[in-house]
């Protein structure tokens, strides 16, 4: 009773309040009653498309009652076709799966890794982008200090191509892949719900772009030091040809087939550049491309070793790359490729020209996938380049003189012999492994006399469940130079306690701290390191380390 003659004194004096008001201004009221009335028609007809727009989903979502067709003794019956906007949805996605498949890269580790393993979280931003553009991207970015007092210093032998990576990258490196494949609402063939989509009518079509960063650690705080360079921009135009419709043609800067050693970071084959041609022409036994690549560049043309860093002429390097690939050989896939290259240059401001040269190269890649595990993957090469050629890839050899970069010449009769063997795996659940074997010889001809690279390494990884993980690499690099005198080795241990996304030997993001010790021979003293390490004949860094790629 108290708390209703409360209320009802509330309302009184609210009434004694208003009312006055009210009757003092009639005109208002009937505005205000008029507003009112209208915002409760606007808020009926929002409540009322809102159930409509529930039950439209709900009847899509559940399949209609089957039919019942009567019959003697017996009900026949039918399922119910399934809703027009789910049969257009998974029909988008069929073709959209197969427009990425045409264009899919799977030469590299990284790609393989993706292709190979299920990887659920390599889609998702296309999933936000309602498959309108295809985005991918790798990066890494660490900190490190030396024993030293300065930066993180990455360890790698004089003359050898390539180093030991874990615990040994010290910069920070990104690139990201724009992708956007163009096809008319005709160009494929859908079969029945579930089916694989296949070209039909009609060209499928596709832009690339890569935009790549790059930053030395000891320059991170300066943004000016970072560098930026278009890696890619290439188009690619395919089914337009009747009898091959896999066929494609391309023109652009894109990177070329390239095929890697993950561990050392090490892309014994990249004919990457700058041109055009087709692929995926379909034989009886593989498949047939040819590009044309070329790549320019300007450096210093005077005899070494005086060569004039300011005066510089134009260099131009043409290609001419034939491969046959994903060809059934013996225990796995084969990829033949045979290179003719030419090499010129132009004119110095002391009208001084490089000697230009041509040269022929050859090569046979063998891979086998699914080695000790499904997502296993060995890849073994042997190489041999003379001339132009040798540089088994699209661009030219150069080398360092008093912290000058130069373009080196190719002799005539220069020539490279170059063997590869490595793999990773999941040889359990709790145990992955990865090791690496390189053997090259250089004889660069003249003065510049022959180089000898040998390097062995390896990364076994022990998988406590499934994110948290140890990593340990060991690897040794041997170079011996005849034009220097010199003869010795690099070697390079790192232990890194890791965390993933997943228990797999290529599972990323990782994040990972590490600590890296590595030891070299008196003729590599003041040669490794940089300033920090001048005179010292070993080195220890230690840091924390992301990588990501997808």
């Amino acid at each position: 009773m108290v708390a209703c003659r409360r209320k009802v004194v509330c309302v009184a004096l609210t009434a004694g309040l208003f009312l006055p008001a009210l009757a003092a201004d009639p005109s208002e009221a009937e505005l205000l009653r008029a507003e009112l009335e209208a915002m409760k028609k606007a808020h009926a007809e929002q409540l009322r498309r809102l159930e409509e727009r529930i039950q439209a989903l709900e009847e899509s979502a559940t399949p209609a009652p089957a039919s019942v067709v009567a019959g003697p003794g017996a009900a026949s019956k039918e399922p119910a076709a399934p809703a027009e906007s789910v049969v257009a949805g998974d029909a988008a996605r069929e073709i959209r799966a197969f427009a990425e498949k045409e264009y899919q890269r799977t030469t590299e580790s990284r790609d393989q890794a993706l292709v190979a393993a299920d990887h659920p979280f390599a889609g998702r931003v296309e999933e936000v982008l309602q498959g309108f553009m295809d985005i991918h991207g790798y990066f890494r970015a660490g900190y490190g200090r030396n024993d030293r007092g300065g930066s993180m210093v990455g360890f790698q032998a004089p003359g050898a191509l390539a180093k030991y990576r874990l615990g040994n990258e010290a910069d920070t490196y990104g690139e990201i892949t724009f992708g956007k494949n163009f096809y008319g609402a005709d160009a494929f063939a859908l079969g029945k719900p579930g089916a694989a989509a296949s070209a039909s009518a009609g060209p499928i079509g596709r832009f690339q772009t890569t935009i790549a960063a790059y930053t030395p650690i000891q320059d991170a705080v300066n943004s000016g030091a970072a560098s930026f360079s278009f890696a890619e921009i290439w188009g690619s135009i395919g089914n337009v040809v009747t009898t091959q419709p896999s066929l494609k043609f391309w023109a652009g800067n894109r990177y070329y087939r390239r095929h890697d050693i993950h561990l050392n970071d090490f892309f014994f084959s990249n004919m990457s550049g700058t041109g055009g041609g087709f692929e995926d022409l379909t034989l009886s036994n593989g498949k047939l491309a040819l590009a044309w690549i070329g790549a320019p560049g300007s450096s210093g043309v005077s005899s070494v070793p005086e060569p004039d860093a300011a005066n510089k002429a134009g260099f131009s390097k043409t290609n001419f790359d034939l491969r046959l690939y994903d060809v059934d050989v013996p225990g796995g896939k084969g990829e033949f490729g045979l290179v003719y290259a030419r090499t010129t240059s132009g004119f110095d401001a002391e009208g001084n020209r490089a000697p230009g040269s041509s040269g022929v190269s050859g090569m046979f890649i063998h891979t086998r996938q699914g080695v000790f595990s499904a997502d296993g993957v060995n890849k073994a090469s042997i190489q041999f380049g003379t001339g132009a050629a040798k540089t088994l890839n699209s661009g030219f050899e150069t080398f360092v003189l008093d912290g000058q970069s130069f373009i080196r010449p190719d002799e005539r009769d220069s020539w490279r012999l170059r063997i590869t063997e490595n793999f990773t795996a999941n040889l359990s659940d709790s145990f992955s492994f990865g090791p690496v074997l390189v053997y090259q010889v250089t004889d660069y001809a003249g003065a510049a006399g022959k180089v000898t690279w040998a390097s062995a390494g390896m990364r076994p990884v022990w998988h406590f469940d499934s994110h948290l993980s140890l990593a340990f690499e060991a690897g040794v690099d041997w170079v011996r130079d005849s034009a220097a005198g010199t003869s010795d080795q690099l070697y390079k241990f790192t232990l890194a306690p890791q965390v993933s996304l997943g228990g797999r030997f290529m599972s990323r993001p990782v994040v990972r701290g590490f600590v890296t010790y590595a030891t070299w021979g008196d003729d590599f003293i003041s040669r490794i390191g940089g300033q920090d390490y001048i005179g010292e004949s070993d080195g220890l860094t230690a840091g924390m380390h992301m990588e990501v790629w997808w």
